[in-house]
């Protein structure tokens, strides 16, 4: 499919009666959404037609980010053999209470009430 530069997310969401929060939210995979695949599948082949430019939503940077974290955390474990299944959730869960923190720091008007 064309990608077409003035096609919005405002166009997709009305495609689909979504809101544009909504759509936006699925295309980034947005943590701890709750989304039927269906829909989640609907949105991303709806786009796809209209020739939304998928890079204007930075995915192509996040999904790096996502490797390289991944990658890391593998690198860890690699290199950590006798850990054990115990050793492995706790060192996650860590890791997982370090981003919250940061992002906490770094994103505050998202954490106030």
């Amino acid at each position: 499919m064309e990608i077409n530069p003035n096609i919005t997310l405002t166009d997709v969401a009305k495609n689909l009666n979504l809101t544009i929060d909504r759509v936006r939210d699925i295309l980034t995979e947005k943590t701890g959404l709750q989304v039927a695949k269906e829909e989640m599948d609907k949105v991303f082949q709806v786009a796809r037609k209209l020739g939304y430019d998928f890079k204007k939503l930075k995915l192509g940077k996040r999904m790096n980010l996502r490797k390289e974290a991944i990658e890391s955390i593998l690198s860890t474990i690699e290199a950590n053999p006798k850990w054990k299944r115990k050793e492995i959730v706790a060192y996650l869960k860590k890791s997982c209470e370090m981003v919250e923190r940061v992002h906490k720091r770094t994103f505050t008007e998202e954490f106030c009430s």
